[in-house]
């Protein structure tokens, strides 16, 4: 059985072929036998670039090439062949990456600069300092189902601070105070270095995040009535099973280096020796003591399946 490395390699030689593709996640996640909500965390850990950015890096690639050999090829017949919907949108796209527009390289290529820009492919998996697995210290733990209530972030990143007041409101008028209910969130897909995920302002696209609070039987019974009155809240759980897990105390950049070890380098290596597969689940984040910003502490859990 192919590991995850191999499979991935295998991911890679799709991309290239295919670059006039549409290339969604979820044929990519199903070539490389990964869930899909997994799948951009691990290409990052493995490859140290976002899945978006690299192909868009070699469709500029390609298109730069087509245009420096061929000076009569038309830049729409160019654009389609690497995968943009129009004219324009490729235009832009590829100035802003290769620093000339495509009509400029086509009639004077600037060929160093273009030399230049593919440094990036082949450094993907080199010269990118590596942590030690005392400094993660992951253990598998064993949990029970934790029965939640959530809310749902499926709109424009910028608004996530509202999906977060929501929740805090709910907690407010409910009692489900920190000190007496877990605050849990599903993480279903990177986010930018150095930036804490509450903060997250970006208008080009929607951000997915679930945020989820614990509850026991007997708060779950009471709130029953103010969740099916509700168009936001729901419940679910943490479902029973095996998870991969560290405790971070400490910067959000440190959290995503010890986060692209956890795909990297102990997924990779338990996947080899355990056969260790991931489930459906996303990553999921506890986060401690989050009234007291000095001592607060993230506790990360990776779904894991076993065979």
């Amino acid at each position: 059985m192919e590991n995850i490395t191999q499979r991935f390699e295998r991911v890679l030689t799709h991309i290239d072929n295919n670059l006039s593709s549409s290339l969604d996640i979820e044929t990519l996640a199903r070539l490389a036998q990964i869930p899909e909500y997994h799948f951009e965390f691990i290409f990052q850990s493995l490859f140290h670039t976002k899945l978006n950015e690299y192909i868009d890096l070699l469709r500029h690639l390609e298109a730069a090439q087509q245009l420096g050999f061929d000076k009569s090829v038309a830049i729409s017949v160019v654009a389609q062949a690497v995968g943009f919907s129009s004219e324009k949108a490729f235009e832009h796209a590829f100035t802003r990456s290769i620093g000339q527009s495509p009509k400029q390289f086509q009639l004077a290529p600037d060929w160093g600069n273009f030399f230049q820009k593919q440094q990036p492919l082949k450094t993907l998996s080199e010269g990118h300092d590596q942590l030690s697995a005392f400094e993660v210290n992951i253990e598998v733990v064993e949990l029970e189902e934790v029965p939640l209530i959530i809310i749902e972030h499926r709109t424009l990143a910028e608004y996530l601070p509202q999906t977060i007041q929501a929740m805090r409101a709910f907690r407010q008028t409910h009692n489900l105070s920190p000190e007496k209910s877990q605050t849990f969130n599903f993480i279903y897909q990177t986010y930018p270095e150095g930036v804490e995920y509450e903060q997250i302002h970006s208008s080009a696209s929607n951000y997915k995040i679930d945020i989820a609070v614990s509850v026991n039987a007997q708060q779950k019974a009471s709130l029953i009535a103010a969740i099916e009155s509700s168009e936001y809240f729901k419940e679910t759980s943490i479902p029973k099973g095996s998870y991969a897990s560290f405790l971070h105390s400490g910067s959000d950049e440190a959290l995503n280096k010890k986060i692209k070890y956890l795909y990297g380098t102990w997924l990779v290596e338990n996947s080899k020796i355990n056969n260790t597969q991931l489930n459906t689940m996303p990553l999921i984040f506890e986060k401690l003591k989050i009234n007291n910003s000095n001592q607060s502490q993230t506790r990360v859990y990776l779904p894991l399946y076993k065979e």
